[in-house]
């Protein structure tokens, strides 16, 4: 056996053990990834696309403050799964928040926010110094 085989074969171990380890922190702690987001930009601005399956917009909130989007709310039982047996439960129920940090400077009054099919969209309008500029160069 060569030399880097061990070290390999030691970092994967290594990996899987600190995946072990985060895994179990994340489900104890409640901290999860949910909601999923994609963000997008353009010229003019930010567009945050949130995937809130089974959630009404009664259920979710946002803020946004110092650069930083804030989506939270709390998802409960289906009224059915209440008085079942849980065999398997992928999505999560309870509280849940997401904070992300804007890059760009936004018009923080100018922030709208739908619900569609289960996505959440959030419109940023960048503000205008954070806008690309053209510069035209001179010539002498």
């Amino acid at each position: 056996m060569l030399w880097y085989d061990d070290v390999s074969g030691e970092l994967t171990r290594l990996r899987n053990e600190m995946n072990r380890l985060f895994s179990n922190y994340a489900s104890a702690t409640g901290a999860s990834t949910f909601p999923f987001v994609n963000i997008y930009e353009d010229r003019d601005t930010l567009t945050v696309a949130a995937e809130m399956p089974g959630l009404s917009r009664e259920q979710v909130e946002i803020t946004f403050s110092e650069g930083a989007l804030t989506i939270t709310g709390k998802r409960d039982a289906t009224p059915s799964a209440v008085s079942m047996t849980v065999l398997r439960r992928e999505r999560s129920i309870g509280s849940f928040e997401k904070t992300i940090r804007i890059p760009v400077k936004v018009l923080s009054d100018k922030i709208s926010a739908k619900f569609t099919n289960g996505i959440l969209t959030i419109i940023l309008p960048k503000a205008e110094e954070s806008k690309p500029k053209t510069i035209t160069i001179e010539t002498r």
